[in-house]
């Protein structure tokens, strides 16, 4: 049910500038920021600083602040970073999270036949279904040497070898876990071409293995007696770390000509199909921790130890792993056509033939979808597929749901909402509070005056500035220029003293209570000793000291400013008070629940009294 359909039936709390807030939505407000709150308040005490809030808002939308493209942009970016949840189809995912998993629990054996697709698909598809023909009655491995267009496997049996989940493009994974042992796929297309897929053999998952490992390439081209010499040396290096001659990490910075070198060599948890066979295979046989091994591999030796084993992460783990790599492949679509399918049921869609340039192709909800609309898609969409209909009707369907999100899931209005009022409030915040205080030194200054007694020190300051200089002759010549200058322009004055680069003097402006600067403490309140600073050994104070008041808003201008913020605020609300109609119905807001059950009993009175000013009559 919409906002406006609850206000309707007589659950309008209150009306500000005419526009209703319904019980939901300050039961929204209300929950939110004062229900989980540790400092709660009553709802009259909420109510009347909502009344506020609302009246702000109010005058933002008087003003069109609602229509700035910045702020257009600013809410649109904070609405398509909550919309995703709502524009998928939670329980497919839920199924191919589930699926995902149950593969990772197991490994199979594969080998392929790759035939690439360039321009011409239909003659790839071809090529690959001759291949196929061929199986019947040539063994794989002949038809995978004669056929295959894997470069890695050129004129090998096309074995790729044991892979797991989350190792391969999703088509390739769907058929090698769908085709039993011994058999092949059909034409399986993905990124790279059509595969056709055998599985081997299957096992249980071997879990996880972590690894560290020092690596020594073979030099291309090199000569057997230089191969025989660097065999020797790894084997000497894996001596001296078993003895305890060297350190396996220090050597693996030292000498290892791999990426991990910088880590001691230590790998990232390796699972099945995550490096060549020989290596996983050799890492998941070992069994003792901090074991070692050495294995000569085509390309070089490695040593590898042992860290640690582990099962596969339970799936409430590995969970968001799972949903961040289907995000980027083909299981986005697939949940993508769940979710359109869904809404086609859920909207009552119907498809139709049609016979004119303005003929309906197909209805949802109340939209009607035409072949003019049709063509204007086609135009204004670049890169479409063959199936132009369909992908028109899906996108016009999705689209329509993101468009109405916040009728059909009241929750998610109420939150854009909130984020919509919460950017105007601030907006006109900085222009009617925040900047123009800021900027109004006059009413600062009076403020100030007129309240100097809240601004009293305990204890004395000392307000002036601190000039540290390198020299005696640099101290010399600041204090000759302090003498013909004001304060306030001692530190753009001291600067021409810094000359070609180089820093002479360091001056430091303030005022200081006792405790907040070493050298006041030393020089002027006589309490501790001067910290030493060999690039400035000299240094000299210029100021006075201050014993109960400051002497301008300057000197204490961060409370000066926000308490002066506080009045120009209130003076505002006072404006918009008078300029904007309240009315609050108090037979609505009297049925909402206090988060806090007991209060001041004679605060409480004096906001209901305030509240009353407003009440009108339930209509």
């Amino acid at each position: 049910m919409s906002l406006s359909a609850v206000a309707m039936f007589g659950q309008t709390v209150m009306k500000i500038a005419g526009k209703e807030v319904s019980k939901p939505e300050f039961e929204y407000y209300y929950n939110k920021n004062v229900v989980g709150d540790s400092t709660k308040m009553s709802v009259a005490e909420y109510a009347l600083r909502f009344i506020n809030f609302k009246l702000k808002v109010a005058d933002a939308y008087n003003r069109k602040m609602d229509t700035v493209s910045s702020f257009i942009k600013e809410l649109d970016g904070y609405r398509n970073q909550l919309i995703p949840p709502y524009l998928t189809d939670d329980s497919i995912k839920k199924v191919l999270v589930k699926e995902q998993y149950a593969r990772m629990l197991e490994d199979v054996d594969v080998s392929h036949i790759l035939i690439r697709v360039a321009e011409d698909t239909t003659a790839a598809y071809n090529k690959a279904m001759e291949a196929l023909k061929e199986l019947e009655k040539e063994s794989f491995g002949k038809v995978a040497a004669k056929y295959s267009e894997d470069p890695s496997m050129a004129g090998d049996s096309g074995r790729i070898g044991y892979i797991t989940a989350l190792t391969t493009v999703y088509p390739f994974e769907v058929a090698a876990y769908n085709t039993p042992v011994g058999k092949y796929s059909g034409p399986v297309r993905t990124m790279f071409g059509y595969h056709i897929i055998k599985v081997n053999d299957r096992r249980p998952t071997r879990g996880q293995v972590k690894v560290a490992h020092i690596f020594k390439r073979k030099p291309i081209g090199a000569k057997s007696a230089s191969l025989d010499s660097l065999k020797q040396v790894v084997y000497s290096l894996y001596s001296d770390i078993k003895n305890g001659k060297t350190n396996f990490a220090d050597a693996a910075i030292a000498g290892s000509e791999d990426g991990a070198a910088k880590s001691g060599g230590e790998l990232p948890w390796i699972t099945t199909g995550k490096t060549n066979e020989l290596f996983e295979d050799t890492a998941f046989a070992m069994d003792t921790i901090g074991s070692m091994r050495v294995i000569e591999a085509p390309y070089g030796w490695h040593i590898i130890k042992l860290l640690d084993k582990k099962p596969i992460d339970p799936i409430e783990d590995v969970t968001p792993l799972i949903e961040s790599r289907m995000r980027g492949d083909e299981r986005t679509l697939v949940i993508y056509d769940s979710f359109i399918n869904k809404l086609k049921r859920e909207y009552n869609f119907k498809q139709y033939s049609p016979v004119g340039a303005d003929s309906v192709i197909a209805s949802f909800a109340d939209v009607k979808l035409t072949q003019d609309s049709l063509k204007s898609f086609i135009e204004t969409h670049a890169n479409l597929g063959k199936d132009t209909v369909k992908q028109f009707i899906d996108s016009s369907i999705f689209d329509y749901e993101k468009r109405n999100l916040e009728k059909k899931y009241p929750e998610f209005g109420l939150l854009m909402q909130e984020y919509k009022d919460g950017i105007l409030m601030f907006n006109i915040s900085q222009e009617e509070v925040w900047g123009k205080a800021a900027k109004d030194t006059t009413g600062l200054r009076k403020y100030f005056e007129a309240h100097k007694e809240d601004y009293a020190w305990d204890t004395p300051h000392w307000k002036g500035i601190i000039v540290r200089c390198a020299s005696k002759d640099i101290k010399k010549q600041a204090q000759a220029m302090l003498n013909t200058v004001p304060m306030e322009s001692a530190t753009e004055c001291l600067s021409n003293l810094n000359l070609d680069g180089k820093r002479n003097v360091k001056v430091e402006k303030g005022v200081f209570a006792k405790g907040k600067n070493k050298i006041v403490d030393a020089k002027i309140f006589k309490d501790g000793k001067m910290p030493e600073d060999s690039k400035y050994p000299e240094v000299f104070l210029v100021g006075k000291v201050l014993k109960k008041y400051p002497e301008s808003y300057k000197d204490v201008r961060g409370p000066v400013l926000n308490d002066y913020q506080t009045k120009v605020e209130n003076d505002w609300i006072s404006i918009l008070k008078k300029k904007y109609k309240i009315e609050v119905y108090m037979d609505i807001l009297d049925s909402i629940s206090d988060a806090q059950q007991t209060f001041d009993a004679q605060n409480e009175a004096a906001r209901k009294r305030e509240l009353k000013k407003y009440s009108v009559e339930k209509h």
